[in-house]
């Protein structure tokens, strides 16, 4: 049984057009081609940096925004009849798909991951100090809830919370967090984590150049978004470390109607602490589908976050998530 909503009533696909640049008009209705179809709405295109911006209509994440490529519309179907963008604006699409859709690759620095490994240390140390001296959780006698709860503790989430803004942090982590719930794909705010990480030599980026300007600017700048990855790392290894759980026990289930691959580099490896979600994604193709069930004994210390202190994860979708550093040459709980 799936955990996911979804739409009893899913009309066919005959009823929609495969999706295209001209489809680029504001207020045109379509749906992703995943399994459930999940409805969208254009609410922006900005063809500044070559995104388009759909309103997720229905479901758990209903109300979301994202921001998504343009050259990424074959993804999506719309209703037959649709408005068409003019010649010009298509072509002005077009372009802009020339200038973002291009390959960048950043490998890793030995000596920059030794350097980030110290300070990761570092920061395990400094935040295992402030959670024997400051936890709510810990000093209630705090223990992780059964995963198939499939929610964490409100007591961590407020550590995290205050831990974080005291950092000067607080900000970044909320809007990360948020972001990586709802869609971590979708614009530029996980895709600067990934590229910092590249940088600092802990995981290498494959993907597509930088867009919009912004993504380095202010408060996201490669410093802030380091002291954010650093602490964070840091706090998660601190509160496993007190939990007593040096290794967790995670799942990744997944169907699909073509053949199962090797796992790419996204930089972040989504699992489940939950075989119950596991088995939700595991069914949740149709008949024919080839698919996988993975568990795996995961190090904590390639856990950037989980559901256990991260209140984002705990709201629309209950999914016991634990996100993860990906290694290359190492078995992931993904495909």
């Amino acid at each position: 049984m799936s955990i996911y909503e979804s739409d009893p009533r899913l009309a066919p696909d005959s009823e929609f057009e495969g999706g295209s640049l001209s489809h680029f008009v504001v207020g045109n209705r379509g749906r992703m081609l995943d399994s459930r179809r999940t409805p969208v709405s254009i609410v922006a295109v900005r063809v500044d940096v070559g995104f388009v911006t759909i309103q997720i209509e229905a479901f758990e994440d209903a109300g979301a925004q994202w921001d998504i490529p343009f050259e990424e519309v074959g993804h999506y179907q719309f209703e037959l009849g649709s408005e068409r963008a003019g010649a010009s604006d298509v072509e002005r699409f077009r372009l802009a798909v020339e200038q973002f859709d291009r390959r960048l690759e950043i490998p890793c620095d030995m000596t920059d991951r030794q350097v980030a490994r110290a300070t990761v240390d570092e920061e395990q140390h400094q935040a295992d100090e402030w959670l024997g001296a400051h936890s709510s959780f810990f000093a209630a006698g705090g223990t992780a809830p059964p995963p198939e709860d499939r929610t964490g503790d409100p007591r961590l989430f407020e550590d995290l919370r205050t831990y974080m803004a005291q950092r000067g942090l607080g900000e970044m982590e909320e809007a990360f967090a948020r972001q990586f719930v709802s869609n971590p794909y979708a614009g530029e705010i996980v895709k600067g984590h990934r590229i910092v990480l590249a940088w600092m030599g802990v995981v290498p980026y494959e993907g597509t150049i930088v867009r919009d300007p912004a993504t380095f600017e202010g408060s996201w700048d490669e410093a802030h978004r380091r002291s954010h990855i650093e602490a964070r790392l840091g706090f998660v290894r601190a509160m496993f470390g007190r939990l007593g759980q040096p290794r967790l026990l995670l799942y990744r289930g997944m169907s699909t109607s073509g053949p199962i691959r090797s796992a790419r580099n996204h930089t972040f490896v989504s699992a489940t602490f939950s075989r119950l979600v596991a088995h939700s994604h595991f069914d949740g193709a149709g008949p024919g589908a080839s698919r996988m069930l993975v568990s795996l004994q995961v190090p904590v210390e390639r856990v950037l976050m989980t559901y256990l202190e991260t209140a984002a994860m705990n709201e629309q979708f209950k999914e016991a998530e634990a996100v993860l550093l990906f290694e290359p040459g190492h078995a992931q709980p993904s495909s």
